[in-house]
């Protein structure tokens, strides 16, 4: 299993048992002792994590001081290593293929569409992403060092992410929401998802499924869609404020004067734009589709509602550019190799030109209706959404026009019977 949370994090599958005994040693190690270790490792930060008084994880993290410290060009290459309570290490453990629990086969059974699968529970880094994955609802019942009994991943259909745990043999299963895919960066945790679900130990699937279908399911949709809402508006009102701020003129002795909100240069203000354009690129295309999904009839007549949509698809085809300014840029730097003083300046050029146009590109967004066209479904997300032939009869019978309901067409004349005779000419 990979470690790499960057690029520059060594698998601890390239590692040796006595590279996990020297992590070890300079772990129990005092500082004043370590440099006399004459170690193959450097030290370079400890954390260790409590609730209260509950002990949660010890992680390290080592920078090689041999021939591995530079097997990233250019990049400080470092391990992430957990430990036990007792000091010892916990190497990362490959994910390999654990037989589907019956409760996982029955639950996905009742909920079609799902996908329900076991989650690897190795000590050390497992357990530790596991809790992290959590969305609020307080700590997690477990460390890095003792896994829950059973846990479950479930998936939904419309991007729920919920974690069915049952911490001991025989507890009760626990239901909890899991941050969303593509989650949001900003005050994520602001937004509280739907507190857990307790069952008792003997709940059948069945009741397990319909609360979590009908219950838990859509109150996340709701709490997901306000996250990545509160998160588009922040990046889109961060993108106003930049495009107000001061620059002064090519060639200007005088400079900014240290004015706040100024830059130097329009590269500069393009520059510190970027994180923010991300968290378009990122939450703007989950909030088209679920917009364009809630949408209704009505929306199109209401005289607010229904300009913002007829000029909403200048908002997607932005958003579309904006990926594809981003796909291209990957695709650029993979193409730059080395690290040359002209392959540093050709990265640097590469990024103010990305940064240069997806500033353009992303003026329609700031500008445009889908933050408050996104307020303004909000209260239909997570509800069923009809297909458009349900809205239409709908629409229609709030009109009084629906069929069975509008006044009867008169009846066609009757035709002449046979015996009828011929008027006289």
């Amino acid at each position: 299993m990979s470690t790499n949370d960057v690029e520059s994090y060594l698998d601890h599958a390239h590692l040796t048992a006595a590279d996990f005994t020297e992590f070890e040693q300079l772990i129990a190690a005092s500082p004043d002792q370590r440099p006399a270790l004459h170690a193959d490792w450097h030290l370079v930060l400890t954390s260790t994590r409590h609730t209260g008084a509950q002990w949660e994880s010890t992680y390290a993290l080592f920078r090689p001081c041999d021939a591995r410290a530079a097997a990233e060009p250019g990049n400080e290459t470092y391990v992430r290593v957990y430990f036990d309570e007792d000091g010892r290490a916990l190497p990362d453990q490959p994910h390999r293929p654990v037989p589907v629990p019956p409760l996982a086969a029955e639950l996905a059974e009742h909920l079609p569409g799902w996908f329900v699968q076991p989650c690897p529970l190795n000590p050390g880094r497992d357990l530790v992403e596991l809790s992290e994955r959590l969305w609020g609802g307080g700590p997690a019942p477990w460390g890095s060092v003792s896994a829950p009994h059973t846990a479950l991943s479930l998936a939904g259909p419309g991007g729920e992410r919920l974690l069915a745990v049952r911490p001991r043999p025989g507890d009760e299963l626990v239901v909890r929401a899991v941050r969303p895919d593509d989650a949001p960066d900003y005050r994520l945790d602001d937004v509280k998802p739907p507190v857990c679900i307790v069952f008792p130990t003997d709940a059948a699937p069945a009741t397990v499924a319909a609360e979590v279908r009908d219950r838990f399911a859509p109150g996340y949709r709701e709490a997901a869609w306000r996250a990545r809402t509160n998160s588009f508006t922040f990046a889109a009102e961060a993108l106003q404020r930049l495009s107000t701020a001061y620059i002064p003129e090519p060639g200007s002795p005088w400079g900014h004067h240290g004015e706040i909100g100024a830059f130097e240069s329009e590269a500069d203000r393009n520059r510190a734009a970027w994180r923010y354009i991300t968290t378009l690129t990122e939450q703007g295309p989950h909030l088209a589709a679920g917009i364009r999904a809630a949408t209704v009839i009505e929306d199109r007549l209401d005289p607010v509602v229904g300009p913002d949509l007829r000029r909403f698809y200048v908002t997607e085809a932005a958003l579309a550019s904006l990926q594809e300014i981003q796909d291209g840029w990957h695709g650029a730097m993979g193409a730059i190799v080395g690290t040359s003083p002209e392959a540093e300046r050709t990265r640097d050029r590469a990024e103010d030109l990305r940064n240069q146009e997806a500033w353009e590109c992303a003026a329609p967004i700031t500008d445009g209706p889908l933050p408050a066209l996104a307020a303004h479904v909000t209260p239909r997300i997570g509800l069923p959404t009809p297909n458009c032939e349900e809205q239409v009869k709908a629409a229609l019978a709030r009109s009084g026009h629906l069929r069975g309901q509008s006044t009867p067409a008169p009846a066609p004349p009757a035709p002449p019977r046979p015996d009828a005779r011929r008027p006289a000419r």
